[in-house]
């Protein structure tokens, strides 16, 4: 068997020239005031709170609780939502982190984001103090995070594969 494998690395000063550029999220209509309300709590930075996201809830995210793919191409929100721009300076890392969570689990970065803010807005961060399960996955600087998909057409089957090494 012959196995070709395109694997792009970036040099670290090349990634992080422009560190942070702006990235657009679509955010529904319904739930704007309550992002402008946590943009306020996070010291008008909703950079701030879209890492505190990622960071909150990595315990779900990196032990793959986000729901399962509905099908095989990308699931993005629902239609009727009145979605809304968002756009703001995220630094390249929390950009690619959302981004390697929303191929692992067949989303949008869009889907990913409304997800884990609804989650937020319910409460769901106490609940997990509570439980002691807010650091159940660590979060230190060593954490690495790599997915990948597999297409067997002679078997018709198809996975998604999400890992993370800490």
């Amino acid at each position: 068997m012959i196995t070709f494998r395109n694997s792009k690395s970036f040099i670290i000063e090349e990634l992080w020239k422009k560190d942070k550029s702006v990235s657009t999220l679509l955010v529904p209509a319904h739930l704007i005031e309550a992002l402008k309300e946590k943009k306020k709590e996070h010291g008008k930075s909703l950079v701030i709170y879209f890492r505190n996201l990622l960071w909150k809830y990595r315990t779900l995210t990196h032990s793959g609780m986000l729901p399962d793919p509905r099908k095989i191409k990308t699931e993005y929100q629902e239609e009727g939502l009145e979605l809304r721009r968002v756009s703001f300076r995220v630094p390249n890392a929390d950009w690619l982190e959302i981004g390697e969570l929303a191929l692992a689990f067949g989303k949008s970065r869009c889907w990913v984001f409304t997800y884990l803010f609804e989650l937020d807005l319910t409460g769901f961060w106490e609940i997990l103090l509570e439980s002691g399960l807010n650091d159940a996955v660590p979060t230190h600087i060593h954490l690495l995070l790599r997915v990948s998909w597999t297409l067997e057409r002679v078997r018709s089957t198809f996975s998604r594969e999400y890992y993370v090494r800490v």
